[in-house]
Protein backbone atom coordinates (compact mmCIF):
# COMPACT_ATOMS: atom_id res chain seq x y z
CA UNK A 1 0.00 0.00 0.00
CA UNK A 2 0.97 3.39 -0.36
CA UNK A 3 1.95 5.03 3.04
CA UNK A 4 3.18 8.53 1.97
CA UNK A 5 2.54 10.65 -1.33
CA UNK A 6 4.72 13.82 -1.68
CA UNK A 7 4.54 16.11 -4.61
CA UNK A 8 6.41 18.95 -5.68
CA UNK A 9 5.57 21.63 -8.39
CA UNK A 10 3.07 19.40 -10.76
CA UNK A 11 0.55 21.43 -12.66
CA UNK A 12 -0.43 23.83 -9.99
CA UNK A 13 0.51 22.22 -7.10
CA UNK A 14 3.39 23.71 -5.34
CA UNK A 15 4.12 21.56 -2.13
CA UNK A 16 1.55 18.81 -1.55
CA UNK A 17 2.25 15.85 1.27
CA UNK A 18 -0.44 13.19 2.39
CA UNK A 19 -0.56 10.00 4.06
CA UNK A 20 -2.78 7.56 2.95
CA UNK A 21 -5.15 5.24 5.06
CA UNK A 22 -4.70 1.68 4.37
CA UNK A 23 -8.46 1.33 3.51
CA UNK A 24 -10.34 3.71 1.62
CA UNK A 25 -9.14 6.74 0.64
CA UNK A 26 -11.76 9.24 -1.18
CA UNK A 27 -10.27 12.57 -3.04
CA UNK A 28 -13.54 14.96 -3.58
CA UNK A 29 -13.68 18.79 -4.72
CA UNK A 30 -15.59 21.09 -6.96
CA UNK A 31 -15.23 20.16 -10.73
CA UNK A 32 -11.80 21.30 -11.90
CA UNK A 33 -10.09 21.30 -8.39
CA UNK A 34 -7.76 19.15 -10.18
CA UNK A 35 -8.06 15.57 -8.45
CA UNK A 36 -7.29 14.10 -11.16
CA UNK A 37 -3.89 15.93 -10.81
CA UNK A 38 -3.38 13.72 -8.04
CA UNK A 39 -4.06 10.52 -9.43
CA UNK A 40 -1.80 11.54 -12.35
CA UNK A 41 1.30 12.55 -10.12
CA UNK A 42 0.75 8.69 -8.95
CA UNK A 43 1.24 7.69 -12.49
CA UNK A 44 3.92 9.68 -13.13
CA UNK A 45 6.05 8.09 -10.50
CA UNK A 46 4.62 4.91 -11.76
CA UNK A 47 6.21 5.19 -14.73
CA UNK A 48 3.69 6.73 -17.12
CA UNK A 49 4.71 9.05 -19.87
CA UNK A 50 4.55 12.53 -19.94
CA UNK A 51 6.06 15.86 -21.16
CA UNK A 52 7.39 18.55 -19.70
CA UNK A 53 4.40 20.96 -19.53
CA UNK A 54 3.61 19.20 -16.31
CA UNK A 55 6.11 21.00 -14.48
CA UNK A 56 4.68 23.86 -12.96
CA UNK A 57 5.13 27.31 -14.97
CA UNK A 58 7.62 29.07 -12.02
CA UNK A 59 9.14 25.51 -11.03
CA UNK A 60 12.47 24.30 -13.02
CA UNK A 61 10.98 20.85 -12.12
CA UNK A 62 8.37 18.59 -11.04
CA UNK A 63 8.94 15.95 -8.78
CA UNK A 64 6.61 12.77 -6.99
CA UNK A 65 7.72 10.39 -4.30
CA UNK A 66 5.74 7.51 -3.20
CA UNK A 67 6.50 5.55 0.21
CA UNK A 68 5.12 2.01 -0.43
CA UNK A 69 5.26 -1.12 2.28
CA UNK A 70 4.25 -4.75 0.35
CA UNK A 71 4.01 -7.49 2.84
CA UNK A 72 6.75 -9.70 3.05
CA UNK A 73 4.66 -12.11 1.05
CA UNK A 74 4.23 -9.68 -1.96
CA UNK A 75 5.84 -11.09 -5.15
CA UNK A 76 8.18 -7.62 -5.35
CA UNK A 77 10.29 -9.02 -2.89
CA UNK A 78 10.96 -12.44 -5.15
CA UNK A 79 11.75 -11.73 -8.43
CA UNK A 80 15.36 -12.95 -8.63
CA UNK A 81 13.58 -16.92 -7.45
CA UNK A 82 10.44 -16.03 -9.95
CA UNK A 83 11.11 -17.26 -13.28
CA UNK A 84 8.14 -15.27 -14.76
CA UNK A 85 9.53 -12.05 -13.13
CA UNK A 86 10.16 -8.91 -15.07
CA UNK A 87 13.43 -9.12 -16.36
CA UNK A 88 13.93 -5.41 -15.18
CA UNK A 89 13.46 -6.66 -11.39
CA UNK A 90 15.93 -9.50 -11.23
CA UNK A 91 19.85 -9.31 -10.76
CA UNK A 92 21.91 -6.74 -9.21
CA UNK A 93 18.62 -4.17 -9.36
CA UNK A 94 17.09 -6.70 -6.71
CA UNK A 95 19.53 -5.51 -4.20
CA UNK A 96 17.95 -2.89 -3.95
CA UNK A 97 14.52 -4.23 -2.68
CA UNK A 98 14.55 -5.28 0.93
CA UNK A 99 11.27 -6.10 2.48
CA UNK A 100 12.48 -4.78 5.75
CA UNK A 101 12.83 -1.35 4.88
CA UNK A 102 9.83 0.94 2.77
CA UNK A 103 10.14 0.85 -0.36
CA UNK A 104 10.42 4.37 -1.73
CA UNK A 105 9.37 5.40 -5.29
CA UNK A 106 10.62 9.25 -6.77
CA UNK A 107 10.84 10.86 -10.50
CA UNK A 108 11.65 13.98 -11.31
CA UNK A 109 10.86 16.01 -14.30
CA UNK A 110 12.72 19.32 -15.39
CA UNK A 111 11.16 22.27 -17.52
CA UNK A 112 13.32 20.59 -20.17
CA UNK A 113 11.46 17.62 -20.26
CA UNK A 114 14.39 15.53 -18.77
CA UNK A 115 13.27 12.74 -16.48
CA UNK A 116 15.27 11.08 -13.15
CA UNK A 117 14.19 7.92 -11.45
CA UNK A 118 15.16 6.63 -7.95
CA UNK A 119 14.16 3.59 -5.83
CA UNK A 120 15.00 3.52 -2.46
CA UNK A 121 17.70 6.48 -3.53
CA UNK A 122 19.52 4.49 -6.17
CA UNK A 123 19.40 5.63 -9.72
CA UNK A 124 16.96 3.51 -11.55
CA UNK A 125 15.38 3.93 -14.87
CA UNK A 126 11.67 4.47 -16.11
CA UNK A 127 11.19 0.59 -17.06
CA UNK A 128 12.12 0.24 -13.46
CA UNK A 129 9.27 2.07 -12.22
CA UNK A 130 6.94 0.69 -14.59
CA UNK A 131 7.74 -3.07 -13.85
CA UNK A 132 7.43 -2.27 -9.71
CA UNK A 133 4.30 0.06 -10.45
CA UNK A 134 2.43 -3.00 -12.20
CA UNK A 135 2.95 -5.51 -9.17
CA UNK A 136 2.13 -2.10 -6.56
CA UNK A 137 -0.59 -0.33 -8.25
CA UNK A 138 -3.50 -0.50 -10.88
CA UNK A 139 -5.05 2.32 -11.96
CA UNK A 140 -8.37 2.43 -13.35
CA UNK A 141 -9.94 5.39 -15.48
CA UNK A 142 -8.39 6.95 -18.43
CA UNK A 143 -5.38 5.83 -17.87
CA UNK A 144 -2.99 3.23 -19.19
CA UNK A 145 -1.51 2.24 -16.42
CA UNK A 146 -3.98 -0.54 -15.51
CA UNK A 147 -2.82 -4.42 -15.10
CA UNK A 148 -6.28 -5.66 -16.04
CA UNK A 149 -5.44 -3.54 -19.68
CA UNK A 150 -2.31 -6.05 -19.93
CA UNK A 151 -3.58 -9.82 -21.79
CA UNK A 152 -0.89 -11.34 -19.69
CA UNK A 153 -2.31 -11.07 -16.47
CA UNK A 154 -5.59 -12.46 -17.59
CA UNK A 155 -4.41 -15.95 -17.75
CA UNK A 156 -3.27 -15.84 -14.35
CA UNK A 157 -5.77 -13.77 -12.54
CA UNK A 158 -8.18 -16.51 -14.13
CA UNK A 159 -5.71 -19.34 -12.81
CA UNK A 160 -5.71 -18.01 -9.63
CA UNK A 161 -9.43 -18.20 -9.31
CA UNK A 162 -9.91 -21.18 -10.78
CA UNK A 163 -7.25 -22.95 -8.02
CA UNK A 164 -5.21 -24.16 -11.35
CA UNK A 165 -2.02 -23.26 -9.80
CA UNK A 166 -1.05 -27.22 -8.93
CA UNK A 167 -2.16 -28.50 -12.59
CA UNK A 168 -0.35 -25.19 -14.01
CA UNK A 169 3.02 -26.24 -12.02
CA UNK A 170 2.68 -29.64 -13.85
CA UNK A 171 2.27 -27.83 -17.31
CA UNK A 172 5.20 -26.09 -16.19
CA UNK A 173 7.86 -28.32 -15.30
CA UNK A 174 7.07 -30.69 -18.33
CA UNK A 175 7.72 -27.53 -20.21
CA UNK A 176 10.75 -27.20 -18.88
CA UNK A 177 12.01 -30.72 -19.10
CA UNK A 178 10.73 -30.34 -22.91
CA UNK A 179 13.03 -27.36 -23.37
CA UNK A 180 16.21 -28.82 -22.20
CA UNK A 181 15.30 -32.27 -24.10
CA UNK A 182 14.89 -29.57 -27.26
CA UNK A 183 18.27 -27.99 -26.48
CA UNK A 184 20.37 -31.37 -25.94
CA UNK A 185 19.16 -32.53 -29.23
CA UNK A 186 19.81 -29.41 -30.67
CA UNK A 187 23.90 -29.00 -29.36
CA UNK A 188 23.96 -33.25 -30.70
CA UNK A 189 22.97 -31.81 -33.67
CA UNK A 190 25.43 -29.73 -34.20
CA UNK A 191 27.83 -31.98 -33.19
CA UNK A 192 27.15 -34.29 -35.66
CA UNK A 193 27.85 -31.97 -38.19
CA UNK A 194 31.61 -32.00 -37.70
CA UNK A 195 33.94 -33.50 -40.13
CA UNK A 196 35.31 -36.62 -40.53
CA UNK A 197 38.38 -35.06 -40.31
CA UNK A 198 37.51 -33.67 -37.07
CA UNK A 199 37.11 -37.74 -35.71
CA UNK A 200 40.59 -38.36 -37.47
CA UNK A 201 42.17 -35.76 -35.83
CA UNK A 202 40.53 -36.15 -32.38
CA UNK A 203 41.59 -39.86 -32.77
CA UNK A 204 45.33 -38.97 -33.48
CA UNK A 205 45.14 -36.71 -30.36
CA UNK A 206 43.60 -39.19 -27.86
CA UNK A 207 46.36 -41.84 -29.44
CA UNK A 208 49.59 -39.25 -28.84
CA UNK A 209 47.89 -38.58 -25.49
CA UNK A 210 47.11 -42.17 -24.36
CA UNK A 211 50.70 -43.13 -25.28
CA UNK A 212 51.96 -40.38 -23.01
CA UNK A 213 51.02 -41.67 -19.80
CA UNK A 214 51.31 -38.84 -18.36
CA UNK A 215 50.85 -38.30 -14.52
CA UNK A 216 49.94 -35.08 -12.72
CA UNK A 217 52.78 -33.72 -11.33
CA UNK A 218 55.39 -35.72 -13.21
CA UNK A 219 57.09 -32.85 -15.02
CA UNK A 220 58.13 -31.31 -11.67
CA UNK A 221 59.69 -34.54 -10.50
CA UNK A 222 61.64 -35.06 -13.78
CA UNK A 223 62.88 -31.62 -13.46
CA UNK A 224 64.34 -32.33 -10.29
CA UNK A 225 65.96 -35.72 -11.18
CA UNK A 226 67.29 -33.68 -14.20
CA UNK A 227 68.87 -31.42 -12.07
CA UNK A 228 70.36 -34.09 -9.93
CA UNK A 229 72.20 -36.05 -12.46
CA UNK A 230 73.13 -33.18 -13.92
CA UNK A 231 75.02 -31.94 -11.05
CA UNK A 232 75.89 -35.73 -9.82
CA UNK A 233 79.82 -35.60 -9.94
CA UNK A 234 79.69 -31.86 -7.99
CA UNK A 235 77.23 -33.68 -5.90
CA UNK A 236 79.48 -36.55 -4.89
CA UNK A 237 82.48 -35.02 -4.26
CA UNK A 238 80.71 -32.03 -2.15
CA UNK A 239 79.24 -34.70 -0.15
CA UNK A 240 83.00 -36.79 0.20
CA UNK A 241 84.27 -33.10 1.76
CA UNK A 242 81.51 -32.78 4.09
CA UNK A 243 82.34 -36.65 5.39
CA UNK A 244 86.03 -36.43 5.37
CA UNK A 245 85.76 -32.53 7.50
CA UNK A 246 83.54 -34.89 10.39
CA UNK A 247 86.10 -37.75 10.24
CA UNK A 248 89.31 -37.25 9.12
CA UNK A 249 92.45 -35.54 11.16
CA UNK A 250 92.43 -32.40 9.36
CA UNK A 251 93.97 -30.37 11.95
CA UNK A 252 97.56 -29.96 11.38
CA UNK A 253 98.31 -28.87 14.39
CA UNK A 254 99.74 -31.77 16.17
CA UNK A 255 96.65 -32.92 17.81
CA UNK A 256 95.01 -36.33 16.98
CA UNK A 257 91.97 -37.37 15.68
CA UNK A 258 89.24 -36.53 13.42
CA UNK A 259 86.50 -34.10 14.97
CA UNK A 260 83.85 -36.31 15.83
CA UNK A 261 86.96 -38.60 17.55
CA UNK A 262 87.48 -35.91 19.74
CA UNK A 263 84.19 -35.52 20.69
CA UNK A 264 84.29 -39.08 21.34
CA UNK A 265 87.06 -38.82 23.60
CA UNK A 266 85.53 -35.23 25.62
CA UNK A 267 82.39 -37.30 26.21
CA UNK A 268 84.24 -40.25 27.59
CA UNK A 269 86.04 -37.72 29.60
CA UNK A 270 82.93 -35.61 30.84
CA UNK A 271 81.01 -39.25 31.61
CA UNK A 272 84.41 -39.63 34.33
CA UNK A 273 84.03 -36.49 35.66
CA UNK A 274 80.45 -36.92 35.93
CA UNK A 275 80.42 -39.81 38.36
CA UNK A 276 82.47 -37.36 40.49
CA UNK A 277 80.36 -34.18 39.87
CA UNK A 278 76.85 -35.52 39.21
CA UNK A 279 76.29 -32.08 38.74
CA UNK A 280 78.10 -32.58 35.29
CA UNK A 281 75.64 -35.32 34.31
CA UNK A 282 73.61 -34.09 32.05
CA UNK A 283 76.01 -32.19 29.96
CA UNK A 284 77.53 -35.38 29.48
CA UNK A 285 74.35 -37.00 28.23
CA UNK A 286 73.88 -33.86 25.56
CA UNK A 287 77.18 -34.36 24.26
CA UNK A 288 76.83 -38.14 23.79
CA UNK A 289 73.28 -37.28 22.36
CA UNK A 290 74.89 -34.70 20.09
CA UNK A 291 77.75 -36.98 19.10
CA UNK A 292 74.92 -39.95 18.24
CA UNK A 293 73.36 -37.19 15.70
CA UNK A 294 76.55 -36.29 14.19
CA UNK A 295 77.52 -39.52 13.59
CA UNK A 296 74.35 -40.47 11.84
CA UNK A 297 74.72 -37.58 9.53
CA UNK A 298 78.03 -38.45 8.99
CA UNK A 299 77.28 -41.84 8.08
CA UNK A 300 74.20 -40.74 5.75
CA UNK A 301 76.12 -37.73 3.81
CA UNK A 302 78.91 -41.09 3.42
CA UNK A 303 76.10 -43.31 1.76
CA UNK A 304 75.24 -41.00 -0.21
CA UNK A 305 78.47 -39.93 -1.73
CA UNK A 306 78.86 -43.86 -2.04
CA UNK A 307 75.89 -44.37 -3.88
CA UNK A 308 75.11 -40.47 -6.25
CA UNK A 309 76.69 -41.92 -9.74
CA UNK A 310 76.67 -39.96 -13.37
CA UNK A 311 74.26 -42.22 -15.56
CA UNK A 312 73.93 -40.24 -18.69
CA UNK A 313 71.73 -42.81 -20.06
CA UNK A 314 68.77 -41.78 -17.48
CA UNK A 315 69.67 -38.04 -18.27
CA UNK A 316 68.74 -38.70 -21.38
CA UNK A 317 65.94 -40.62 -20.78
CA UNK A 318 64.47 -37.83 -18.38
CA UNK A 319 65.32 -34.99 -20.87
CA UNK A 320 63.50 -36.59 -23.37
CA UNK A 321 60.44 -37.53 -21.50
CA UNK A 322 60.78 -33.39 -20.21
CA UNK A 323 60.77 -32.51 -23.68
CA UNK A 324 57.98 -34.79 -24.80
CA UNK A 325 56.01 -32.96 -21.86
CA UNK A 326 56.88 -29.72 -23.53
CA UNK A 327 56.01 -30.22 -26.62
CA UNK A 328 52.24 -31.69 -25.39
CA UNK A 329 52.04 -28.51 -23.46
CA UNK A 330 52.48 -26.52 -26.19
CA UNK A 331 49.44 -28.34 -27.83
CA UNK A 332 47.33 -29.09 -25.29
CA UNK A 333 47.64 -26.92 -22.20
CA UNK A 334 49.97 -25.24 -19.88
CA UNK A 335 50.11 -27.64 -17.52
CA UNK A 336 49.67 -31.38 -16.94
CA UNK A 337 46.29 -31.46 -15.29
CA UNK A 338 45.17 -29.11 -18.46
CA UNK A 339 46.22 -31.56 -21.04
CA UNK A 340 44.31 -34.70 -19.22
CA UNK A 341 41.43 -32.56 -19.31
CA UNK A 342 41.56 -31.94 -22.58
CA UNK A 343 42.28 -35.49 -23.38
CA UNK A 344 39.28 -36.45 -21.04
CA UNK A 345 37.46 -33.77 -23.82
CA UNK A 346 38.79 -35.33 -26.51
CA UNK A 347 37.79 -38.64 -25.24
CA UNK A 348 34.34 -37.55 -24.93
CA UNK A 349 33.78 -35.50 -27.96
CA UNK A 350 34.92 -38.70 -30.00
CA UNK A 351 32.31 -40.93 -28.28
CA UNK A 352 29.63 -38.18 -28.93
CA UNK A 353 30.70 -38.34 -32.39
CA UNK A 354 30.45 -42.15 -32.44
CA UNK A 355 27.30 -42.74 -30.80
CA UNK A 356 25.46 -39.24 -31.88
CA UNK A 357 23.01 -40.68 -34.23
CA UNK A 358 22.56 -43.25 -31.91
CA UNK A 359 21.52 -40.72 -28.83
CA UNK A 360 19.65 -38.77 -31.70
CA UNK A 361 17.19 -41.11 -32.41
CA UNK A 362 16.82 -41.81 -28.41
CA UNK A 363 16.45 -38.04 -27.75
CA UNK A 364 13.48 -37.70 -30.37
CA UNK A 365 12.04 -40.25 -29.42
CA UNK A 366 12.54 -39.18 -25.89
CA UNK A 367 11.37 -35.92 -26.92
CA UNK A 368 8.24 -37.08 -29.10
CA UNK A 369 6.91 -38.94 -25.56
CA UNK A 370 6.98 -35.79 -23.52
CA UNK A 371 5.28 -33.85 -26.31
CA UNK A 372 2.61 -36.24 -25.88
CA UNK A 373 2.20 -35.77 -21.80
CA UNK A 374 2.58 -32.07 -22.60
CA UNK A 375 -0.28 -31.81 -24.83
CA UNK A 376 -2.46 -34.26 -22.47
CA UNK A 377 -1.60 -32.29 -19.83
CA UNK A 378 -2.56 -28.95 -21.41
CA UNK A 379 -5.70 -29.91 -23.21
CA UNK A 380 -7.02 -31.27 -19.27
CA UNK A 381 -5.51 -27.33 -18.32
CA UNK A 382 -7.38 -25.66 -20.87
CA UNK A 383 -10.56 -27.99 -20.40
CA UNK A 384 -10.64 -26.27 -16.49
CA UNK A 385 -9.76 -22.84 -17.59
CA UNK A 386 -13.23 -23.17 -20.10
CA UNK A 387 -15.31 -24.26 -17.22
CA UNK A 388 -13.50 -21.63 -14.69
CA UNK A 389 -14.02 -19.09 -17.49
CA UNK A 390 -17.54 -19.58 -18.04
CA UNK A 391 -17.96 -19.69 -14.01
CA UNK A 392 -16.15 -16.35 -13.92
CA UNK A 393 -17.94 -14.78 -16.86
CA UNK A 394 -21.10 -15.43 -14.96
CA UNK A 395 -19.84 -14.11 -11.55
CA UNK A 396 -18.53 -10.49 -13.50
CA UNK A 397 -21.89 -10.32 -15.26
CA UNK A 398 -23.89 -10.22 -12.11
CA UNK A 399 -21.50 -7.87 -10.75
CA UNK A 400 -21.76 -5.97 -13.42
CA UNK A 401 -25.80 -5.55 -13.00
CA UNK A 402 -25.65 -4.05 -9.33
CA UNK A 403 -22.95 -1.51 -11.16
CA UNK A 404 -25.91 0.09 -13.50
CA UNK A 405 -24.33 -2.19 -16.67
CA UNK A 406 -27.69 -4.40 -17.76
CA UNK A 407 -26.40 -3.98 -20.92
CA UNK A 408 -23.09 -5.46 -20.86
CA UNK A 409 -21.71 -8.68 -21.21
CA UNK A 410 -18.52 -10.14 -19.94
CA UNK A 411 -17.03 -13.22 -21.50
CA UNK A 412 -13.10 -14.55 -20.26
CA UNK A 413 -11.70 -15.80 -23.43
CA UNK A 414 -9.69 -18.81 -23.98
CA UNK A 415 -8.20 -20.02 -26.96
CA UNK A 416 -5.31 -22.01 -28.35
CA UNK A 417 -2.39 -20.31 -29.36
CA UNK A 418 -1.82 -20.85 -33.22
CA UNK A 419 1.69 -21.73 -34.05
CA UNK A 420 2.51 -23.17 -37.45
CA UNK A 421 5.42 -24.25 -35.97
CA UNK A 422 3.88 -25.28 -32.29
CA UNK A 423 4.89 -28.66 -30.73
CA UNK A 424 0.67 -29.61 -30.46
CA UNK A 425 -1.63 -30.69 -33.31
CA UNK A 426 -5.18 -30.94 -32.65
CA UNK A 427 -7.60 -31.39 -35.56
CA UNK A 428 -4.53 -31.03 -38.44
CA UNK A 429 -3.49 -27.59 -36.72
CA UNK A 430 -0.85 -26.60 -34.84
CA UNK A 431 -0.44 -24.58 -31.46
CA UNK A 432 2.34 -23.58 -29.60
CA UNK A 433 3.49 -24.44 -25.68
CA UNK A 434 4.56 -22.00 -23.32
CA UNK A 435 5.64 -22.42 -19.77
CA UNK A 436 2.08 -22.05 -19.22
CA UNK A 437 0.04 -23.95 -21.37
CA UNK A 438 -1.38 -23.85 -24.70
CA UNK A 439 -3.80 -20.78 -24.02
CA UNK A 440 -4.35 -17.49 -24.40
CA UNK A 441 -6.95 -15.51 -22.11
CA UNK A 442 -8.21 -12.18 -22.76
CA UNK A 443 -11.23 -10.33 -20.81
CA UNK A 444 -13.82 -8.60 -23.63
CA UNK A 445 -16.56 -6.70 -22.77
CA UNK A 446 -20.18 -5.97 -24.90
CA UNK A 447 -21.30 -2.64 -23.42
CA UNK A 448 -24.70 -2.94 -24.75
CA UNK A 449 -27.02 -6.10 -26.18
CA UNK A 450 -25.63 -6.85 -29.82
CA UNK A 451 -22.53 -5.20 -30.08
CA UNK A 452 -19.41 -7.32 -30.06
CA UNK A 453 -17.08 -8.01 -27.20
CA UNK A 454 -14.45 -6.28 -27.23
CA UNK A 455 -11.25 -6.03 -25.33
CA UNK A 456 -11.44 -4.00 -22.28
CA UNK A 457 -8.64 -1.43 -23.24
CA UNK A 458 -10.86 -0.29 -26.44
CA UNK A 459 -13.78 1.17 -24.34
CA UNK A 460 -13.98 4.28 -24.60
CA UNK A 461 -15.80 5.54 -21.23
CA UNK A 462 -13.57 6.30 -18.05
CA UNK A 463 -16.73 5.69 -16.00
CA UNK A 464 -17.91 2.52 -17.73
CA UNK A 465 -13.80 1.09 -17.19
CA UNK A 466 -13.48 1.85 -13.75
CA UNK A 467 -16.85 -0.24 -13.17
CA UNK A 468 -16.01 -2.99 -15.21
CA UNK A 469 -12.54 -3.14 -13.54
CA UNK A 470 -14.43 -2.93 -9.69
CA UNK A 471 -16.44 -5.56 -10.99
CA UNK A 472 -13.26 -7.31 -11.76
CA UNK A 473 -11.80 -6.18 -8.74
CA UNK A 474 -14.81 -7.40 -6.75
CA UNK A 475 -14.67 -10.74 -7.80
CA UNK A 476 -11.03 -11.75 -7.98
CA UNK A 477 -10.10 -9.54 -5.12
CA UNK A 478 -9.51 -12.57 -3.14
CA UNK A 479 -6.13 -13.47 -6.23
CA UNK A 480 -4.90 -10.34 -7.21
CA UNK A 481 -1.64 -9.34 -5.43
CA UNK A 482 -1.65 -5.72 -6.29
CA UNK A 483 -2.27 -4.03 -2.64
CA UNK A 484 -3.38 -0.31 -4.21
CA UNK A 485 -6.01 0.07 -6.48
CA UNK A 486 -6.86 3.53 -8.01
CA UNK A 487 -10.29 4.54 -9.73
CA UNK A 488 -10.85 7.84 -11.28
CA UNK A 489 -14.05 8.80 -13.14
CA UNK A 490 -15.64 5.84 -11.35
CA UNK A 491 -19.22 7.42 -10.80
CA UNK A 492 -19.40 9.12 -14.57
CA UNK A 493 -23.25 8.79 -15.86
CA UNK A 494 -24.30 7.08 -12.77
CA UNK A 495 -26.17 8.07 -9.59
CA UNK A 496 -28.78 7.13 -7.38
CA UNK A 497 -29.01 3.09 -5.98
CA UNK A 498 -26.08 2.44 -8.33
CA UNK A 499 -23.59 4.70 -6.70
CA UNK A 500 -24.41 3.65 -3.19
CA UNK A 501 -23.74 -0.42 -4.90
CA UNK A 502 -20.46 1.25 -5.87
CA UNK A 503 -20.05 2.88 -2.77
CA UNK A 504 -20.44 -0.16 -0.61
CA UNK A 505 -18.01 -2.34 -3.72
CA UNK A 506 -15.57 0.01 -2.56
CA UNK A 507 -15.71 -0.26 0.78
CA UNK A 508 -15.52 -4.34 0.12
CA UNK A 509 -13.13 -4.34 -1.81
CA UNK A 510 -10.70 -1.74 0.86
CA UNK A 511 -11.05 -4.59 3.64
CA UNK A 512 -8.23 -6.55 0.84
CA UNK A 513 -6.58 -4.16 -0.84
CA UNK A 514 -5.70 0.05 -0.65
CA UNK A 515 -8.06 2.04 -2.56
CA UNK A 516 -7.94 5.53 -3.49
CA UNK A 517 -10.81 6.55 -5.27
CA UNK A 518 -12.34 10.23 -7.03
CA UNK A 519 -15.43 11.15 -6.57
CA UNK A 520 -18.18 13.56 -7.22
CA UNK A 521 -21.04 11.66 -5.61
CA UNK A 522 -21.72 11.46 -1.66
CA UNK A 523 -23.13 8.17 -2.12
CA UNK A 524 -19.65 7.14 -2.44
CA UNK A 525 -17.74 10.01 -0.47
CA UNK A 526 -19.03 8.80 3.02
CA UNK A 527 -18.07 5.55 2.71
CA UNK A 528 -14.16 6.83 3.18
CA UNK A 529 -11.99 5.97 5.69
CA UNK A 530 -9.86 8.95 5.12
CA UNK A 531 -11.25 11.72 3.35
CA UNK A 532 -9.25 14.73 1.44
CA UNK A 533 -10.69 17.40 0.09
CA UNK A 534 -9.23 19.10 -3.35
CA UNK A 535 -9.32 22.60 -3.86
CA UNK A 536 -7.93 25.54 -5.77
CA UNK A 537 -6.94 28.72 -3.40
CA UNK A 538 -5.41 31.80 -4.92
CA UNK A 539 -2.71 32.51 -2.89
CA UNK A 540 -0.52 36.01 -3.25
CA UNK A 541 -0.80 36.38 -6.89
CA UNK A 542 -0.82 32.23 -7.84
CA UNK A 543 -3.43 29.72 -7.89
CA UNK A 544 -2.49 26.65 -6.04
CA UNK A 545 -4.04 23.32 -6.02
CA UNK A 546 -4.41 21.98 -2.39
CA UNK A 547 -5.76 19.08 -0.50
CA UNK A 548 -6.21 17.79 3.59
CA UNK A 549 -7.80 15.17 4.81
CA UNK A 550 -11.00 15.96 6.84
CA UNK A 551 -12.21 16.09 10.82
CA UNK A 552 -15.22 13.95 10.98
CA UNK A 553 -16.99 17.46 11.25
CA UNK A 554 -15.43 18.58 7.96
CA UNK A 555 -16.29 15.53 6.35
CA UNK A 556 -19.95 16.19 7.04
CA UNK A 557 -19.94 19.55 5.80
CA UNK A 558 -17.94 18.11 2.81
CA UNK A 559 -20.96 15.86 2.16
CA UNK A 560 -23.65 18.28 2.56
CA UNK A 561 -21.97 20.38 0.05
CA UNK A 562 -21.30 17.38 -2.77
CA UNK A 563 -25.32 16.99 -2.02
CA UNK A 564 -26.93 20.01 -2.47
CA UNK A 565 -24.03 22.57 -2.80
CA UNK A 566 -24.90 24.53 0.29
CA UNK A 567 -24.45 23.80 3.64
CA UNK A 568 -27.93 24.18 5.10
CA UNK A 569 -28.85 22.31 8.08
CA UNK A 570 -30.98 20.43 6.27
CA UNK A 571 -27.98 19.44 4.13
CA UNK A 572 -25.83 18.49 6.94
CA UNK A 573 -28.58 16.56 8.96
CA UNK A 574 -28.78 14.20 5.31
CA UNK A 575 -24.95 14.17 5.37
CA UNK A 576 -24.83 12.79 8.99
CA UNK A 577 -27.55 10.42 7.96
CA UNK A 578 -25.69 9.42 4.86
CA UNK A 579 -22.53 8.98 7.26
CA UNK A 580 -24.10 7.16 10.07
CA UNK A 581 -25.61 4.20 7.63
CA UNK A 582 -22.07 3.42 6.46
Amino acid sequence: MIDTLSIRNIALIDELDLELAPGLNIFTGETGAGKSVILRSIGLVLGERTSADIVREDADFAEVEVSVAPDDEHPIWHTNSDETADPMLTGSFSETLDPSDALILSRRITANGRSRCQVNGRLANLKHLQALGTLLVDIHGQHEHQSLFRTQTHLKLLDDFGGNSEAQQHVGEIHAQLRDLEKEAASLTETLKASEREKELLEFEIKELSSAHMEEGEDEKLADEARILKSAEALRKSADHVYRQLEDDNSGMGSSGSPLERLRDAAKELIKLSEIDESLSELGDRLESSLYELEDIASQVRYYAETIESNAMRLDEVTDRLALIAKLKRRYGNSIPEILAYHADAEEKLETLQLGTEKQDLLQAEIHKTIQEAQRLCTALSAKRQHVAKHLSERIQKELRTLGMDKAEFQASVRHIPDDRGPFQIDGKRYAFRSDGMDDVEFLIAPNVGSEARPIARIASGGEISRIMLALKTVLVQVDEIPTLLFDEIDSGIGGKVADVVGKKLKELSAFSQVICITHLPQIARFADRHFRVEKKVIGERTLITAKPLTAEEQVNEIARMHGGEETEIGLAHARELLSEK
